[in-house]
């Protein structure tokens, strides 16, 4: 069998090319925010009943690094913060006007380095490579539950 290079080293080299093409291509459009930012307002858009302890929890990130990146999005005027109907002590974050239009920005560069990323990879090669990395998240879970 082949001998495999580590898994975490492989997977984190190539989320540091992917987050650092798409931190200069934010540079060179003068959006200055994060690719965790832009994370962040993309959950967000998807789910906007999440909570700041959710983002921390999905990212798996802690709370003050995510609290940090939110602070900064609500001083640029892309999220506000509002009371939770069911439970007063939570509070939830919804994207704003200049949010969604950042937003979309942001997705439009991602979309653009994505594909230069994934030029001439074959699509059956995209899907094996979609296919492991889906049952790599799976064996995870399995195994987090499992020592849970």
């Amino acid at each position: 069998m082949k001998e495999l290079k580590s898994l975490g080293y492989q997977l984190g080299r190539t989320l540091r090319v992917f987050k650092n093409q798409m931190a200069s291509e934010f540079r060179e459009q003068e959006i200055d925010l994060t690719v965790d930012q832009f994370i962040i307002l993309r959950m967000l858009y998807l789910n906007c009943d999440l909570i700041q302890q959710d983002l921390a929890n999905q990212l798996q990130k802690d709370k003050s690094s995510i609290v940090r990146q939110i602070n900064e999005l609500l001083k640029c005027q892309f999220l506000v913060r509002h009371t939770n109907r069911e439970d007063k002590r939570k509070k939830n974050l919804t994207i704003t006007k200049n949010g969604m239009e950042i937003l979309n920005q942001m997705t439009k560069i991602a979309l653009e380095v994505s594909g230069k990323l994934l030029s001439g990879v074959a699509e059956q090669d995209l899907d094996i490579f979609e296919g492991v990395l889906l049952k790599i998240q799976q064996n995870g879970e399995t195994t987090n539950h499992s020592n849970g």
